[in-house]
């Protein structure tokens, strides 16, 4: 410990220098810290962090490597609303002693009655440890006796073996950061090449003694990260710095120099490695039948379609998204895995099977973009599959649970990623123009002499619509449970749920409900989306500062049928409508017809380009504006 409280006094003494901050020893606390009320440069933040540092240090021998990284973060509580920033969770991934967390610390600092610092430490027995089936661990705590005032204080060491990928710094969060550093220590022989990604810049030293470098990395008052409707993700916009580890630069001379070098040795490296392509051409026991039945279906569609099935029924409800490997033949026989060995076990049974197929190195959508200038294998976190017939191609990910074989995985689409072929090596971008958020929605009602509605609602779910339902209903505890937010108003009778028996097929939901309208007098108003209980365009903000990224293209069909008795007259209807966006990337049609009897309305709803520069922000939002006040007019009836 005193080697790291002295490693921690080096840090201070080098960062007064260099960016005019000191960082106090563990257990320290300044009166000015506990009296704070507010962040200087966040007025209304209801938490901060006061310091976020980190330490790596990586090491090599002839037979295995390492990674050693300290961490400290302080944290000030301003009021109640900040109390949810005082638990803690440390993930970590546990399989076979790969990565282990040790020297776990925490305080609490608080202000006494008389004015005096109270401080309270942490033990053991409030740190807990959890391991879920697919080798990721975590520790959890939460600070206790916090109060508005408080300041809470962890560290804690991280050793991984064998890992040469450092972990992106994530200079700004969801909280303001008064500063933030990471320092990165490598032999001389080694390289660390970084690349920054974000609008704002991170100041920098690097120095050699001893033959070690370090580089340091730092920034002070770090404005929070906000959310924005329809981001592409956190990390897509967040600033922070990846960064490429090289053991031995002599190695590497030509490849730092190509990235296209760099990428097709990391290609050829893996493809050659025994945990990675190995496992590809290694024999899976318990596979023969699967091979054996999948080679005797004529149609190769059918035969990915069948394997690919196959290999989803082995898989658990929670797979840990990465790019680790082990085992494939362990994890087929324990039915566990991580998302990258159920993809090399699709890949091996496909190839056995004779089905043309490779494998494809992706960053998901909460991952973050790939940059293919900077070489980098941190910037993936799986692999997925191709399979091929003639000319269609299947991008496959199984880890996916109810992703459909017909469909690219939605957390790779419009993404970029490399494809694995021996002397092939190559980017490719996973694209589909159909509109893979579909829903078709009818709603058939009758009016009441009271004024109220009785009716049915039945709406389809279609391709990623599908698969995002069967996910939240898996994950829910009720099993026949729809993630819809209940309008006002709104008594729901009966609820059904319709299984989709082929992946062509919709999930469909059934209703019956009872829906109390809004009257004034003998005046009744309704709207034919009164289900929707999203009533306000999601573009309200007047500047933008992110990329729009709505997924993919995407289908809202409405269909309303009300029946109104002989009492009732029609007073107002919506009227017939097209709109559309000058370049066609969006379209809204509206149909209306009535009699004295039943009013018919159909709402088409179409986004036909999926991602959008912000710079297009004051079209998409006068866009949304417009289309939001057609949807709010409402049917308005008379009684007699």
């Amino acid at each position: 410990m005193q080697k790291y409280l002295y490693s921690l006094l080096i840090l201070s003494t080098s960062y007064t220098a260099i960016a005019q901050k000191t960082v106090p020893d563990f257990g320290k606390i300044s009166l000015d810290e506990l009296k704070l009320s507010s962040c200087s440069f966040e007025a209304e933040a209801t938490a901060m962090k006061l310091f976020d540092v980190q330490e790596t240090e990586f090491s090599y021998s002839n037979y295995d490597s390492k990674l050693k990284t300290e961490r400290r973060v302080r944290l000030k509580i301003f009021n109640e609303r900040g109390y949810k920033h005082a638990t803690i969770k440390i993930p970590y991934y546990s399989k076979k002693g790969v990565s282990k967390i040790k020297d776990l610390k925490g305080v609490v600092y608080n202000l006494g009655e008389s004015g005096n610092i109270v401080i309270q430490k942490l033990e053991k027995k409030d740190f807990f440890k959890s391991k879920s089936d697919n080798n990721v661990a975590e520790i959890d705590f939460t600070f206790p006796n916090v109060k508005p005032g408080s300041v809470v204080e962890f560290s804690y060491i991280k050793i991984e073996k064998n890992i040469l990928n450092i972990d992106p710094w994530i200079v700004q969060d969801e909280l303001p950061t008064a500063y933030s550093c990471i320092t990165i220590t490598t032999p001389e022989e080694s390289k660390i090449m970084e690349k920054v990604y974000g609008e704002d810049s991170v100041q920098q030293q690097s120095e050699t003694n001893s033959g070690r470098t370090k580089k340091l990395y730092f920034k002070e008052n770090i404005k929070p990260f906000r959310y924005e409707p329809f981001m592409s993700s956190f990390k897509d916009n967040l600033l922070r710095i990846v960064f490429m580890l090289i053991p031995r630069t002599n190695f590497f001379i030509n490849a730092l120099t190509s990235p296209d070098i760099a990428w097709n040795f990391t290609g050829s490296h893996l493809l050659e490695a025994k945990y990675f392509g190995g496992q590809i051409e290694k024999t899976i026991p318990g596979t023969e039948g699967l091979i054996d039945s999948a080679k005797k279906i004529k149609s190769i569609p059918e035969r990915i379609k069948f394997i690919y099935d196959s290999v989803k029924k082995r898989t658990p409800d929670k797979i840990e998204q990465t790019l680790e490997t082990d085992d494939v033949a362990e994890a087929w026989n324990s039915k566990n895995g991580t998302s990258t060995e159920i993809n090399l076990i699709l890949l091996n049974i496909l190839q056995k099977a004779n089905v043309a197929s490779c494998a494809i190195l992706v960053s998901t959508r909460d991952h973050g973009k790939i940059n293919a200038d900077f070489p980098s294998p941190a910037q993936f976190n799986g692999v997925d599959v191709l399979a091929a017939d003639s000319n269609v191609v299947y991008p496959l990910d199984a880890s996916l649970k109810w992703q459909s074989f017909q469909n690219p995985p939605a957390n790779i689409l419009n993404r970029t990623a490399f494809l694995l072929i021996k002397n092939g090596m190559k980017w490719v971008t996973i694209t589909d123009t159909r509109p893979l958020l579909r829903q078709n929605i009818l709603i058939s009602t009758v009016l009441k002499e009271d004024g109220n509605l009785n009716g049915t609602f039945t709406a389809k779910y279609y391709d990623y619509a599908k698969s995002f339902i069967l996910d939240s209903i898996h994950q829910d505890t009720h099993e026949n449970q729809f993630v819809i937010k209940k309008p006002e108003n709104l008594k729901i009778v009966v609820q059904n749920r319709v299984d989709p028996e082929k992946d062509s097929d919709p999930l469909e939901q059934q209703l019956e409900f009872e829906f109390e309208t809004q009257k004034t007098g003998n005046f009744y108003f309704i709207n034919p989306g009164f289900f929707s209980s999203n009533k306000q365009s999601p573009f309200i903000n007047s500047t933008r500062n992110t990329d729009i990224d709505f997924g993919c293209n995407q289908q809202l069909l409405l269909t309303f049928l009300l029946s109104i008795p002989p009492t009732y007259q029609v007073e107002s209807l919506p009227q017939k409508m097209v709109v559309r966006a000058p370049d066609s990337s969006f379209f809204y049609q509206r149909f209306v017809s009535a009699n004295e009897s039943q009013i018919y309305i159909q709402e088409n709803f179409e986004i036909k380009r999926s991602a959008f520069g912000k710079e297009e922000y004051p079209n998409i939002q006068e866009f949304f504006k417009r289309i939001y006040a057609l949807k709010a007019e409402e049917i308005i009836l008379k009684k007699k």
